[in-house]
């Protein structure tokens, strides 16, 4: 399925980053994996089918002069995940500006760069699949979520707008859009209260809660030649949460 692709993963150190970049490897691709934590990529690279032939690149993404060192050492990829992120709950009132950039430049800025930076290198001649990992808070809200809908709303937007633009130059450009994911983020609040945070997932999520694997197929699907006439899309992989 993604047999002779080289693959970017961006927050491959833990979660949908890690799961993806799994599952890339067992379906052919080669992968470039990068995050902060040199360690946690390590682990995933061990969990990955041909370990040995993947590379790590350990970095901040809010830098972004290491964004374009990145992308210069990268080489041609044919397909990027930005699975990259940060969440930050608060009403209103209690949103720092500087918390608010930090959470944009993280969640949404840092895609832009990347696709401004391979613009230059892959979008010439070559075609390119680009997934970036959304939200479902791109589309609903929630008290305390205004800075984490307003960064996921703006990613979503720019896939849109990148996809149209891009359609001619055989790029496309896609989001996946999860509910709430069985990862590291969400280990507070189920610590917090265990019934409340089940009783939550019941509500909102009628197949309950994700596993980061689930989402990781849709992102390689999109990945994939199998997907080759769809662009712009914001896909909901989300168990019925957007359904209700």
């Amino acid at each position: 399925m993604l047999e002779g692709k080289c693959v970017l993963v961006t927050g491959a150190s833990s979660g949908i980053g890690r799961a993806t970049a799994i599952l890339a490897s067992q379906l052919g691709a080669s992968v470039i994996l990068t995050a902060r934590r040199e360690d946690e990529l390590e682990k995933t690279r061990q969990l990955m089918a041909n370990s040995a032939s993947h590379r790590i690149v350990v970095g901040d993404l809010t830098d972004f002069g290491f964004v374009r060192q990145l992308v210069e050492e990268s080489g041609k990829v044919d397909g990027l995940v930005y699975s990259a992120g940060a969440s930050f709950i608060a009403p209103v009132g209690l949103i720092s500006e500087p918390r608010f950039e930090s959470l944009m430049r993280v969640n949404c800025h840092a895609f832009i760069e990347l696709m401004n930076q391979y613009a230059n290198r892959c979008f010439r001649k070559d075609k390119f699949s680009a997934v970036a990992v959304s939200s479902v808070a791109a589309s609903a809200g929630w008290a305390g979520g205004a800075a984490y809908c307003a960064t996921k709303g703006a990613l979503s937007a720019a896939v849109r707008a990148m996809a149209v633009e891009l359609a001619q130059k055989g790029v496309r450009v896609n989001a996946v859009c999860p509910s709430t994911v069985d990862t590291p983020l969400v280990e507070p609040a189920r610590k917090m209260d265990p019934d409340a945070f089940a009783a939550k997932i019941k509500a909102d999520q009628p197949l309950g809660l994700a596993k980061p694997e689930q989402i990781a197929a849709a992102i390689c699907f999109l990945l994939s030649d199998a997907a080759s006439f769809i662009t712009g899309v914001e896909l909901p992989v989300d168990g019925g949460y957007l359904a209700k």
